[in-house]
């Protein structure tokens, strides 16, 4: 994460030295970050769905890695929705859902999994099974990955 953070330092730098240099404003997109930075404001000029659009995440237990509450906060701006309950995977109600990630890759059977359980990958917490249905686990870090590249990796 810190290595794309000094990209885009880098990027914001060259291009403001740019302007200072030609005294006009110079187009962002020659300086922009290549990936996920240029996918996200892709997908804004193409008003297309936020990242996590049609996505609900439960936060279990404690989080020593990243602040429980900031990673709430990312969830929200990337358009999920936050649980207040752990899923069940086995609930009917959990398996009648028929949204679609739509940030998901086409071929994966990730597109149909919209209900997340975020967990520290430094808690105690080690869960059994990765995927149970429509209810998937995932570590807080594949969360901050999702973020930085803008696209729905997969989960390991």
């Amino acid at each position: 994460m810190g290595s794309l953070i000094f990209a885009f330092l880098i990027a914001v730098f060259v291009g403001v030295r740019a302007c200072l240099r030609t005294t006009v404003r110079e187009q962002e997109e020659k300086y922009e970050v290549q990936g996920g930075p240029r996918r996200g404001r892709l997908n804004r000029e193409q008003l297309l769905p936020k990242l996590f659009d049609g996505c609900y995440f439960y936060f279990l237990g404690s989080f020593k890695h990243h602040q429980k509450s900031d990673l709430v906060e990312l969830v929200k701006a990337a358009g999920g929705q936050i649980l207040v309950r752990q899923p069940k995977p086995d609930s009917d109600v959990t398996q009648t859902i028929n949204t679609v990630a739509y940030h998901a890759e086409s071929t994966s059977d990730q597109r149909f999994c919209t209900q997340y359980v975020i967990y520290d990958e430094s808690s105690k917490f080690k869960p059994e099974k990765i995927r149970q249905g429509k209810v998937w686990m995932a570590p807080s870090s594949w969360l901050i990955d999702c973020l930085m590249s803008f696209q729905l990796l997969p989960v390991k």
